[in-house]
């Protein structure tokens, strides 16, 4: 199977979160088979920071998970994720960055349209199989995800990849925004313009007059767009009932245990407080940041898997990582198969920086 039919796949399976055997979904198996692929070329890479964090990281969080004697919730479903398909993701995403290091992806800003209108209409004609209705965010667009967040972190990533193969020119940051307005507007994702913009500031040269533009207009588009929800009673009501809360309570354990609480602790706790947080408790894994999450499951050494692998400290992978690790900060990508794929890919791009530069030397801006 060829780089390009094997990527192709992968990108096709993701979105089909609905379907699944058991309690794998179809993209895990394809993952399965193309890490073994990969193994079978001698094509996985992975640093040693990468190596001895993850190794840390998974070290802390199962002595805590199986010594520390609290309660947990889904506990072999989350040692699969984070023991296997995380890290088969990204290793997967690791071999593909360095294969398309100096080649184009197999997709186009036309195939992600043509894929974003396909959810749209699984949605709107309710596809059996292909959609499920969900129990929170009904009126938003999820299509064949588990929920609209995931819609928009495999549009946006996908679109970053192109944006930043691309000579960056006017035209293509043109392209990379106007597909992620649409996301926005119909995923009803409230943080999905952070990314947007910080692409634009870290990853476009000069022509600052366009970016303050583009940053006022993105501005302008969020507060239209959620302003009520920053304001008044709902303000409140995030703040004491839901994010807020959430977040004093996570300190608070921390602050009580720097060592973590292991795999499937959040769930469990939350939905056994003798009061409710919106968005918390049975059937919700993580909190809503990602650094916060990773350090209730194995304290520093979460807060330190984060840090190497959400920014790229040690990777030389800050500037491509910024605008996930920015997103993660509220919202739980770690947990999502979509992310550490992509990150992988950057992450080579960012290791092999020069070379990836180098692609595109004296094509700017015009």
């Amino acid at each position: 199977m060829s780089w390009n039919w094997l990527l192709a796949l992968g990108l096709l399976l993701l979105p089909l979160q609905m379907i699944q055997i058991g309690i794998v979904q179809s993209s895990q198996l394809w993952a399965v088979l193309a890490l073994a692929l990969l193994i079978q070329r001698a094509q996985i890479r992975a640093s040693v920071t990468e190596t001895l964090v993850y190794a840390m990281f998974i070290g802390f969080a199962l002595v805590a998970t199986f010594f520390s004697g609290y309660p947990h919730i889904k506990l072999a479903e989350q040692l699969m994720k984070f023991g296997f398909v995380y890290p088969a993701f990204f290793l997967i995403g690791r071999a593909m960055g360095s294969h398309y290091l100096k080649r184009a992806l197999p997709y186009t800003y036309t195939l992600l349209w043509v894929g974003f209108g396909l959810q749209y209409l699984v949605q709107f004609f309710q596809i059996p199989y292909l959609y499920h209705p969900v129990d929170f965010g009904q009126d938003a667009l999820y299509g064949t995800f588990k929920e609209r967040n995931w819609l928009a972190i495999y549009f946006f990533l996908g679109s970053y990849l192109l944006f930043l193969q691309s000579p960056r020119r006017v035209r293509d940051v043109l392209y990379f925004v106007v597909l992620g307005v649409p996301v926005a507007l119909l995923s009803q994702s409230k943080t999905i313009l952070i990314p947007v913009g910080m692409v634009m500031f870290l990853h476009v040269p000069r022509h600052w007059g366009l970016k303050t533009l583009l940053g006022a207009a993105g501005g302008a588009l969020y507060i239209w767009l959620f302003g009520n929800q920053l304001t008044g009673h709902l303000l409140q009501v995030r703040l004491q009932d839901e994010r807020g809360l959430a977040f004093l309570q996570s300190v608070k354990l921390l602050s009580d245990n720097w060592l973590g609480y292991g795999f499937g602790f959040v769930e469990a706790y939350f939905s056994n407080l003798w009061f409710s947080i919106q968005g918390l408790g049975m059937g919700t894994n993580s909190v809503f940041s990602s650094p916060l999450d990773l350090m209730l499951i194995a304290g520093i050494p979460g807060l330190i898997f984060w840090g190497v692998f959400f920014l790229g400290i040690g990777l030389r992978s800050i500037a491509l990582l910024a605008p996930i690790a920015a997103w993660s900060l509220i919202n739980p990508l770690h947990q999502s198969e979509i992310v550490y794929l992509f990150m992988g890919i950057l992450v080579s791009w960012g290791m092999q920086h020069e070379a990836f530069e180098h692609r595109f030397e004296g094509k700017e801006l015009t």
